[in-house]
């Protein structure tokens, strides 16, 4: 069966900049504990000057939001933690949630890490990785 002309169960070849990005996620928690941990949906693209990466987290405030960078390795993780509880007349009910998700992205080797900013508006995480600038460039004659 084909979907969108793909044969379905096909492996489908990305172009080269996203394979660079290679989303992955850690089995485990950092905590260890039983938590629901989350894939967000995530867009990567590669402009004229930067690598641009969105990545919806509904729900989520910036301030529950952290991104590293370790050597070519972008660390973006985040948590949620809600709480309820419902006061009756002989029994009391706490519910406790703990959402998380940890994505990790390799990062282009042309990849400026000196100049990353992220910005974060109605649940939607924008990160902007500048591209290197090449300084000359050169063309050699066949002699």
């Amino acid at each position: 069966m084909k979907v969108f002309g793909k044969e379905v169960g096909k492996a489908i070849k990305f172009p080269p900049f996203i394979e660079r990005f290679k989303g992955m996620v850690l089995p485990k928690s950092k905590s260890g504990d039983n938590e629901l941990v989350t894939i967000p949906s995530t867009n990567i693209s590669d402009g004229e000057a930067a690598f641009e990466l969105s990545i919806a987290l509904p729900g989520l405030d910036k301030k529950n939001v952290r991104i590293e960078l370790q050597g070519n390795t972008l660390i973006i993780s985040g948590e949620k933690k809600q709480s309820q509880e419902v006061r009756q007349r002989h029994w009391v009910r706490r519910e406790f949630v703990r959402n998380t998700f940890y994505r990790v992205f390799d990062v282009p080797l042309n990849a400026d890490p000196e100049r990353i900013s992220a910005k974060m508006k109605n649940g939607l995480l924008q990160v902007t990785i500048a591209k290197k600038e090449t300084k000359y460039k050169q063309i050699l004659k066949v002699a």
